[in-house]
């Protein structure tokens, strides 16, 4: 993770930190019986994106990270809502088939959109091998909780329900080959595209639905730790797939093949399955 995510999640952390210190300090009702419960979560998980297209392949598992507020709110002592603000911190990778050739143009750090391209006469031509994309995303879950009664310190919960995430910012890491003459037909001459970014690659809103379960362990007061296991699937594509509106449905897209002398457009797509590990505290 690059020292850009180390900065943010430092910042996040520390306001984060406040927060939980001061409810702390305000809240005063029996574990069991209290109404709303606030507190600090970290999570740790695996990503695994599923492209859209047979042209491009997962490489590997994709990585996240994640800190936030968690807020449970009871309607009884046993049924409840969970959500609360998450930042996640998020990397994944792809590569493309061996028997495939896959290109983009871009400019500096920009790389260039379809409908983009007659304007930037000056686009270099690359040939995609291999991606790596980092991603920060803001999250709001809204999740059904379910918990037992007191069982001596400790009850167990589950929780079904979804997470909608909207993209803060995202990093594109490249490995393949410029071109020489910005031609199809150039000396390809090996080239890492660093820190690059793509308009509108990402789609702006994730949504996955997932169920979790765990356990909430009351170690002192009103105050409790917790643990939990979840498993989200993406119900939104990762990457955006379309144009919104009109004919031209390749438009927005970056990257294509040269099939019979023709640029056939394309994109990740790409559905997402989560495993995540969740810890925290709550007061």
């Amino acid at each position: 993770m690059s020292h850009h995510y180390y900065r943010y999640m430092k910042k996040i952390l520390l306001s984060l930190v406040c927060a939980g210190f001061a409810l702390s300090l305000t809240a005063q009702d029996d574990v069991a019986t209290k109404k709303v419960q606030m507190g600090l979560a970290y999570q740790v998980g695996m990503n695994f994106n599923k492209p859209g297209t047979k042209n491009i392949e997962r490489l590997g598992a994709g990585a996240q990270n994640s800190i936030g507020m968690n807020v449970n709110f009871s309607f009884t002592p046993n049924i409840g809502l969970a959500t609360g603000l998450e930042f996640d911190f998020e990397s994944f990778k792809y590569d493309v088939v061996a028997t495939d050739k896959v290109y983009y143009y871009y400019v500096d750090s920009k790389i260039i959109k379809k409908e983009d391209l007659s304007a930037n006469a000056d686009a270099k031509l690359y040939n995609l091998q291999e991606r790596k994309q980092k991603a920060i995303y803001g999250t709001i879950p809204t999740m059904l909780l379910f918990r037992t009664n007191m069982i001596g310190d400790f009850r167990y919960y589950g929780k079904f329900g979804a997470r909608t995430s909207f993209v803060l910012s995202n990093t594109i890491n490249d490995i393949g080959f410029n071109l020489t003459g910005d031609s199809l037909n150039g000396v390809p001459v090996a080239s890492d595209n660093s820190n690059m970014k793509a308009k509108g690659d990402m789609f702006f809103m994730r949504s996955t639905i997932g169920l979790a379960a765990g356990a909430e362990w009351n170690f002192t007061g009103n105050t409790s730790l917790f643990a939990e296991l979840g498993f989200y699937y993406g119900l939104t594509p990762v990457h955006f797939g379309e144009a919104i509106g009109g004919d031209d449905k390749e438009r927005d897209m970056t990257m294509f093949q040269r099939i019979n002398g023709v640029d056939d457009y394309l994109t990740f797509s790409a559905k997402q399955k989560q495993i995540v590990l969740k810890i925290g505290i709550l007061f």
